[in-house]
């Protein structure tokens, strides 16, 4: 799917071959998504598209956020593509 900026996709949810963990694919060119809560923690792959692309503020390679963070996630300066992998598939949009 693709909103202003972002295509994402769920290719896998969460599977006990993935131990639990869902796997999202988000395209992001020079936006910020939509803020969320990671009630369990988030994973995060990033890799620029474009040199000096970041994500929330990171640049290529791996991003753990704690279980009860929350973020607007950023994509600056270009486009990257973020890997996500959720325990449990669990994510929690705000309004």
């Amino acid at each position: 799917m693709y909103r202003h900026g972002i295509r994402f996709s769920r290719p896998f949810k969460p599977s006990d071959e993935l131990h639990g963990f869902s796997v999202d694919v988000v395209d992001m060119h020079d936006i910020a998504g939509p803020h969320h809560r990671h009630p369990h923690g988030e994973i995060d792959l990033i890799m620029p598209l474009d040199d000096g692309a970041t994500f929330d503020h990171h640049g290529a390679g791996w991003l753990v956020c704690p279980p009860g963070t929350a973020h607007r996630p950023t994509v600056r300066n270009g486009r990257a593509l973020v890997l996500y992998l959720l325990p449990d598939g669990a994510i929690e949009f705000s309004g």
